[in-house]
């Protein structure tokens, strides 16, 4: 989960202190949605990069990326639609041992980590999008004024 710092949070509140609510609201979501289209790109290229060598595949997964602005709270959120991306969360994070009740192994799979290395890799760039975004929602308002 990526969070905005307070400092970040004021920051922003102060690019949209004389707009309307309706209008500070839509900047915002403007640029939370450019921030997580930057975290789908990446989570896209590390899994693509990792997956190379594995041989044959259906690309559900590749294809399931998506993003989503919550439309009441204010919050983004970026990951995987259902049921292509259903199987996500072992793939980045990988399994234990698993075993049948007969003691048969149904083997393991190591996580890859894609997701958690693009949230580490772009958190700043993320942020940097949410900023540009929301100026250039702010001047597209102020134009049509």
């Amino acid at each position: 989960m990526i969070q905005v710092r307070a400092i970040d949070r004021e920051n922003i509140q102060y690019l949209v202190r004389n707009l309307e609510d309706f209008e500070k609201d839509k900047a915002i979501k403007s640029g939370l949605r450019a921030a997580v289209n930057v975290f789908r790109v990446k989570g896209r290229s590390n899994l693509r990069a990792r997956l190379l060598h594995h041989g044959k595949q259906t690309n559900h997964l590749m294809n399931s990326f998506t993003t989503r602005v919550k439309r009441n709270k204010l919050g983004a959120l970026s990951g995987f639609d259902r049921p292509g991306g259903n199987h996500a969360h072992l793939v980045d994070r990988g399994t234990k041992r698993r075993y049948t009740k007969a003691g048969t192994t149904r083997g393991i799979m190591p996580g890859n980590s894609f997701w958690d290395d693009a949230k580490q890799t772009e958190e700043n760039k993320a942020m940097q999008a949410i900023y540009q975004s929301v100026q250039k929602a702010i001047q597209r308002i102020n134009d049509r004024r």
